[in-house]
């Protein structure tokens, strides 16, 4: 079963159950810090220029923390430079926080050191119960090749399958893209519940997850197109295909 929604995800988040969710495997935007204007070109650097970035995750990982059930936990994708306002923002809601790292086996050539790896934070919440692996916090995976890409920024499913295998039932992505970690999550057989706010990538994620086959057969998918409310997940229940249950058919889509 899936649900995607079209829109904001700290407005989308806010409309969803408190505690309704077992995982949250994102790879949110990271941004850049703040561009001075030209007429202050030669002031310094400070890490006030990443206040506008914490700002808004504050209130990101404040929603998550509600939607999350406190046995859950969190895989968020970042950098060296957003990993600090990462951890500042989340550190509150959780009981342990540790890096992971993606390491893409081969870089791009070029000059310096290139980037060859990117930091997922790993968060506990509460009442999470340790997972039961002897993986190394190495995950080594080749990156989707440039060319092959639906989003700039898209993550290998393979990755993103070794993720969501150790979490719970219930899948959530505020930030899903083409919907990677969506398809990851139907093809172990999971619940995915994504939002994406861009329109075009919102499409791409609808109709790759609509192709996959998952590795336990359901027949209870819910699908929230572009305004529905996502208050309409109670209406798809296995028990409303009964007599007893019968209720009115989605909306069709857009």
């Amino acid at each position: 079963m899936f649900t995607l929604h079209n829109g904001d995800c700290l407005e989308y988040l806010a409309s969803l159950p408190e505690g309704s969710v077992d995982a949250v495997v994102t790879d949110p935007p990271y941004f850049l810090p703040a561009t001075h204007y030209s007429t202050r070109s030669r002031s310094a650097r400070s890490l006030s220029d990443l206040s506008m970035l914490e700002h808004f995750y504050r209130d990101v990982f404040k929603e998550l923390a509600r939607v999350t059930k406190p046995s859950g936990v969190w895989y968020v994708f970042c950098d060296g430079q957003s990993y600090p306002a990462f951890y500042v923002s989340a550190y509150p809601h959780v009981k342990a926080l540790r890096p992971l790292i993606w390491d893409k086996v081969v870089s791009f050539n070029g000059y310096t050191w290139r980037h060859q790896h990117e930091i997922i934070m790993f968060a506990e919440l509460p009442e999470a119960k340790p997972i039961p692996t002897g993986d190394g916090d190495i995950l080594r995976n080749r990156a989707v090749p440039v060319n092959d890409r639906e989003h700039l920024a898209e993550k290998p499913v393979d990755l993103l399958v070794q993720l969501v295998k150790k979490c719970g039932q219930v899948i959530l992505d505020p930030f899903a893209g083409s919907g990677s970690t969506g398809k990851a999550a139907l093809k172990e057989g999971k619940d995915f519940i994504g939002c994406e706010i861009d329109e075009r990538y919102y499409r791409l994620a609808q109709s790759g997850l609509e192709g996959i086959e998952p590795s336990t057969p359901s027949n209870n998918r819910l699908h929230l197109d572009v305004g529905d409310s996502p208050a309409q997940q109670a209406l798809f229940t296995p028990e409303a295909d009964t007599t007893e249950g019968k209720l009115p058919a989605p909306a069709p889509r857009r």
